[in-house]
């Protein structure tokens, strides 16, 4: 794998997390219109944050140069986003002062957040990564 795939790896996984956390605002009704970026950075960074750190600790980010299979690749990514969505949401919680983390919105940024990423690194992988 190139040098550098991983860091495109990391951005796409940021990038991904955003449309995420903007489309869930856009739907609530919460979107800062006047600057949606920075409106979106307290609910992206507690969740990115958790996500880059747990990621990286349960090997999603191919190692050494060698592509792994997709199964492989989806299924440690797939892990990491199920132990990253909950800590990046108690860690939300801290930051933003709630009281709590309603089931509804853990299990909404389970299956939605995960289809955003997961989908973002099934494209990765079929662009960069099926060929070694």
């Amino acid at each position: 794998m190139k040098r550098y795939s991983n860091v495109l790896l990391a951005a796409g996984d940021l990038l991904a997390l955003l449309a995420f956390v903007l489309v869930g605002q856009s739907d609530h009704q919460t979107i800062n219109a006047s600057n949606p970026l920075l409106g979106a950075l307290p609910n992206l960074a507690p969740l990115a944050a958790a996500w880059l750190v747990i990621a990286v600790l349960l090997r999603a980010f191919p190692r050494g140069g060698q592509a792994a299979p997709l199964a492989g690749f989806l299924g440690r990514s797939a892990l990491a986003w199920l132990i990253a969505a909950p800590v990046g949401l108690v860690l939300r919680m801290l930051w933003l002062d709630r009281g709590g983390i309603p089931m509804p919105f853990l299990l909404v940024t389970l299956a939605a957040g995960g289809l955003f990423l997961l989908g973002w690194r099934l494209v990765f992988w079929l662009l960069f990564l099926r060929r070694r």
